[in-house]
């Protein structure tokens, strides 16, 4: 049994075929499926989509960095909305991105700083994005550093969030982990060039991973420029697994229950 910890499944990419692609990821043996709605645009779809597969499907609010140009007044509190609904198990994705918008650095961080008491105030962890800069600027450092100084949310379990579709370097996850971060791993685990990401999430270590595709994008190697899904997830694990030297039923039961502390069991 897999748990699939970060899709985007009411992406328009899956207009045509949300429920028969649905149908083939419970097939594959991926149970469980956490839906990030990360733009105002796309709470209330989140919301729906979840009711529809209750059994299946719950959801993170949040708004990503991406975003910060077409928010309006009143979207922090209606976020809090969503965030105190029955689907909700994380607020995200948000984070940092100076690949795509370096200009708004400090609109960024204040649109972040923003973000981090609602973790506490709803009891939820968080899913956070962190992508580094085409000139070097490190949405990482940054990333951990603001945590490090404004995140307040201390739950009882060992996970207070994760670091999804991580791609930073051992530094960097080794600070995530002691600030009880999860490693978010997907398809770029298996890209060929990827030696330093393979790495580093074996230093990690199972204990500290989930699974995920962040579909419909980043496909695994077999399937790159196809459109990604969960149904992908074994094939993900089934690298890791080798990497790390286990089988892959260690670490689908590993990985999965690393998901349900983090989220909660649903």
């Amino acid at each position: 049994m897999f748990t699939e910890t970060h899709a985007h499944l009411n992406d328009k990419a899956f207009d045509q075929d949300r429920d028969a692609v649905m149908d083939r990821v419970l097939k594959s043996g991926v149970t469980k499926v956490v839906e990030i709605a990360c733009a105002p645009s796309e709470w209330a779809a989140g919301e729906a989509f979840c009711a529809a597969r209750p059994e299946t499907l719950r959801c993170a609010f949040g708004v990503h960095p991406e975003y910060i140009k077409d928010l309006k007044p009143g979207c922090l509190p209606e976020l809090e909305k969503y965030l105190a609904k029955p689907c909700a198990v994380a607020l995200g994705e948000i984070g940092l991105d100076y690949w795509w918008e370096p200009a708004r650095r400090e609109e960024q961080l204040a649109l972040l700083a923003e973000q981090l008491p609602l973790c506490a105030k709803y009891g939820k962890p968080a899913v956070y994005h962190a992508r580094n800069g085409k000139e070097g600027q490190n949405a990482y450092a940054e990333l951990l550093e603001v945590l490090k100084n404004k995140w307040t949310y201390s739950p009882a379990g060992k996970f207070r969030g994760v670091l999804h579709c991580f791609s930073g370097s051992w530094v960097d996850a080794k600070t995530a982990l002691g600030m009880g971060l999860a490693l978010g791993v997907n398809g770029t685990f298996t890209y060929k060039n990827n030696h330093d990401l393979r790495d580093t999430i074996k230093k990690a270590g199972a204990a500290n991973l989930v699974l995920e595709t962040d579909c419909p994008y980043l496909p695994p190697q077999s399937a790159r420029g196809k459109r990604n899904d969960p149904s992908y997830i074994p094939e993900i694990a089934a690298m890791v697994a080798t990497h790390l030297g286990l089988g892959n039923t260690a670490l689908a039961e590993t990985t999965t229950a690393n998901a349900m502390e983090l989220f909660g069991n649903f």
